[in-house]
C-alpha cells in the first residue's frame, strides 16, 4: 500500500496584472525566472560515477584516491577549559578570525 496522497485540482489560480488572484482554465507553469532569478541553462558535464557494492553487506568497491586536505585551519583555538584571555574572557570561545 502506498502512502502517497492523491491530489485533485479543482481550480487553479494565477496572479493577474493587478496583483489579484484569478481563476484560470488552463494549467499555469511558472519558473523562478518569472520572479527575477537568473537561471543557468547550460548543459552540465556529468559527474564521476560513484562506485557501489555488488551486494548488500559486501564492500567490494575499488579504492578511491583521496584529494588533498587543502589549506584549512581551525576556526577556534584549542585551549584548556579554564584558560582565559588577557581581558578575562574564556579563551576557548574566542574565534581565531575575529577582527
Amino acid at each position: 500500500m502506498s502512502n502517497r496522497l492523491d491530489i485533485s485540482v479543482h481550480r487553479q489560480t494565477a496572479f493577474g496584472d493587478d496583483g489579484q488572484l484569478e481563476v484560470t482554465e488552463t494549467s499555469v507553469e511558472t519558473s523562478i525566472e518569472d520572479f527575477g532569478a537568473e537561471v543557468d541553462h547550460r548543459d552540465r558535464e556529468s559527474r564521476l560515477d560513484q562506485p557501489a557494492a555488488s551486494e548488500f553487506g559486501v564492500d567490494d568497491r575499488p579504492e578511491v584516491a583521496r584529494a588533498s586536505e587543502g589549506d584549512q585551519s581551525a576556526l577556534f583555538a584549542d585551549f584548556d577549559e579554564n584558560q582565559q584571555t588577557l581581558a578575562g574572557n574564556e579563551a576557548a570561545a574566542r574565534c581565531l578570525f575575529e577582527e
